[in-house]
């Protein structure tokens, strides 16, 4: 109890220094993120209910991630040359349009289309994040922030998650039709994307010390190649697995276990939960540990969980090894997201959140569509089992290439 006294009390401190601009920031965030993670519930489901195979879905959800991916190198440009009152709006507009659109629509082209301009509009928001924390705040409390953007990230899925199944399944219950359901499930999320442009359009600008206009070689100039491969190739990998069954977490519980859409919510909220959990205790972990070894063991504890997923019909256990697995997978992101940034000088942030954005996203594309095939041919267990083993891949490439240089520093 006193760890957790503490811990408490170390997050109230750093949020009385947050500056004025991270409290907007993060309350966009909760804002947007109550929203997305609301119709990240229920947008694969209306697909099936639209007679979709977990192909065509899979088809779908890559197209978003193609939007991630063609977008993660101009954003970053963006990010680094605009205000943040004009380009965070913007973003949050043309995001809300694309939601209602992809919602509306029946025809495949016109879904496709709008579900390619959220993708990219939420990689705005995604870019922007790291750079911005960075020159919106002081080292005391930074890491702090990095954990609590994490962590509210997970605390709106759980309401966007609890308020989309209970709104599609209540309404439904009312009488409703269920396409009708899920569309208005789907638009209340665009809604809430909306309404983040009010805290966003508050945000004040903040002159970067040191940047030198219209000079985009000198940004590359100088850059150490292998820092940046080894800060990159991880995600890489980690992006591969997660786009091999993350997508398809909800038609998992929905095919295997024949549960509800307001049940699978709740799952999913819950999960939240416990991932919420796990971000906020990211800087204890990572001052007691070290930042590479708490990402390495975070993701190492996390392996084994995904491969109960694969293959146990269980339901409760499937549960605890999903909720178990939220936490030590997700955990780590914050934490790793900071240590890179640190690595890399103040006019190279936005350019390092890009390219790790841009391998991530790029992978998962990938692996989202492959992984339509394999779960459509063959269930789940194959898919999980890749996930398993991309992710250990990680785990281990981060301990070589951090942890033994750290180990033989030290004994030097």
């Amino acid at each position: 109890m006193s760890k957790l006294r503490r811990a408490i009390g170390d997050y109230l401190e750093a949020f009385k220094s947050f500056s004025p601009n991270a409290r907007r920031f993060l309350a966009g965030m909760f804002l947007l993120g109550i929203g997305a993670n609301q119709i990240s519930l229920l947008f694969s489901l209306y697909l099936k209910r639209l007679e979709y195979t977990e192909a065509g879905i899979g088809a779908m959800l890559s197209t978003r991630a193609l939007g991630s991916a063609v977008i993660a190198l101009p954003a970053s440009l963006l990010a680094a040359r605009f205000d943040p009152r004009r380009l965070l709006p913007t973003a949050a507009v043309l995001a809300a349009v694309a939601y209602a659109s992809q919602s509306l629509s029946t025809a495949g082209a016109a879904i496709a289309a709008s579900v390619f301009l959220a993708g990219a509009m939420s990689t705005v928001f995604q870019v922007s994040a790291g750079p911005f924390f960075m020159r919106n705040s002081g080292e005391r409390e930074r890491m702090h922030l990095f954990s609590l953007n994490g962590a509210l990230s997970m605390g709106t899925g759980l309401v966007g998650s609890l308020l989309g199944g209970g709104l599609k399944d209540g309404l439904v219950a009312l009488g409703s039709g269920e396409l009708f359901a899920y569309r208005a499930g789907l638009l209340v999320g665009a809604g809430f994307v909306l309404a983040s442009v009010a805290p966003f359009s508050r945000i004040e600008p903040v002159p970067i010390d040191g940047r030198v206009p219209a000079t985009r070689l000198r940004r590359l100039e100088g850059i150490d190649v292998w820092l940046w491969i080894k800060l990159i190739f991880p995600g890489f990998l980690v992006g591969m697995g997660a786009g091999l069954t993350i997508p398809y977490l909800n038609l998992y519980f929905k095919n295997v276990f024949g549960m509800s859409d307001s049940a699978i919510g709740a799952a999913v909220a819950a999960g939240q939960i416990a991932t919420f959990a796990g971000m906020a205790a990211g800087p204890a972990i990572a001052k007691r540990l070290g930042k590479p070894r708490a990402v390495f063991i975070t993701q190492a504890l996390s392996v084994p969980l995904i491969l109960v997923l694969g293959w146990v019909r269980a339901l409760p256990l499937a549960l605890l090894a999903y909720l178990a697995r939220q936490v030590l997978m997700n955990m780590s992101t914050p934490i790793q997201e900071n240590f890179s940034l640190e690595l890399v000088p103040p006019e190279r942030q936005s350019l390092m959140n890009a390219v790790k954005m841009l391998s991530w996203t790029g992978s998962w594309t990938i692996a989202a569509r492959i992984s339509g095939e394999l779960i459509y041919r063959g269930g789940f267990a194959t898919s999980f089992a890749l996930t398993a083993s991309l992710y250990a891949l990680s785990t281990v490439c981060y301990r070589a290439f951090f942890l033994s240089k750290a180990a033989k520093a030290g004994s030097a």
